[in-house]
């Protein structure tokens, strides 16, 4: 069936909460939400607290100024509007100044629900902001468009949406002058680099996970 990418809408954001969760089940969720925390589970169900949670998340940074963006697989009869099976959300960079302002992602907190790990989500912070900040210096991405997060459903991947979604916000990104800044995993790190991102500084582990902050430099379309 036919993709096709548009902006997303508040309506989007539970779809994006349970993709995201279903797309870092092997890195970020687990520490996230860690099995004995499951008994602590509000609605009895970790997994929808974990969508719900990240939902909540995706609501707060778009209303703040978060470019926000899906692929939808329309029915081929074009008959109903389709599914969600991809986003990516980015930080402008009036957006990541707001979030500096505050110290880092304060805003983007949302109420936790008790099968959140919240030492964990600290450090998941505390890490990436200190890796950004080691590459970047003291200003970070706040000069820059910043990839906040992407993530195709598992049943979709290899269709090259997530292509579709990093390639839009770059477009943005060049339309703007601005250089582009992201955290890969070793899974996205060569999706990255055959869009031009190049590593910058060392990899670094974040939950038993190796990522690596790379960097997309804007070149002007005007000759020298």
């Amino acid at each position: 069936m036919p993709l096709k990418l548009r902006p997303a809408t508040e309506a989007d954001c539970f779809r994006i909460g349970c993709i995201s969760r279903e797309a870092f089940l092997g890195s970020t969720s687990n520490a996230l939400f860690p099995p004995h925390l499951y008994s602590k589970s509000e609605t009895g169900d970790p997994a929808l607290d974990e969508s719900k949670w990240r939902a909540a998340r995706t609501l707060r940074r778009m209303r703040n100024g978060s470019p926000t963006f899906v692929v939808v697989e329309i029915p081929e009869d074009g008959n109903a509007e389709g599914t969600v099976v991809g986003y990516a959300q980015w930080d402008a960079p009036a957006a990541a100044s707001a979030h500096a302002s505050k110290g880092h992602w304060e805003d983007d907190r949302v109420p936790s629900p008790g099968s959140l790990n919240e030492a964990k989500l600290l450090e998941l912070y505390v890490t990436l902001e200190a890796e950004t900040k080691r590459v970047l210096g003291p200003e970070g991405h706040s000069n820059m468009y910043y990839l906040l997060s992407v993530a195709v459903d598992p049943a979709h991947q290899r269709r090259g949406i997530g292509r579709m979604l990093v390639l839009h916000g770059l477009d943005l990104a060049a339309k703007a002058g601005l250089d582009a800044f992201l955290h890969a995993t070793p899974e996205g790190e060569g999706l990255y680099r055959s869009l031009g991102f190049q590593q910058v500084g060392e990899p670094f582990d974040l939950f038993g996970t190796k990522h690596f902050s790379m960097l997309w430099k804007h070149q002007s379309a005007a000759s020298p």
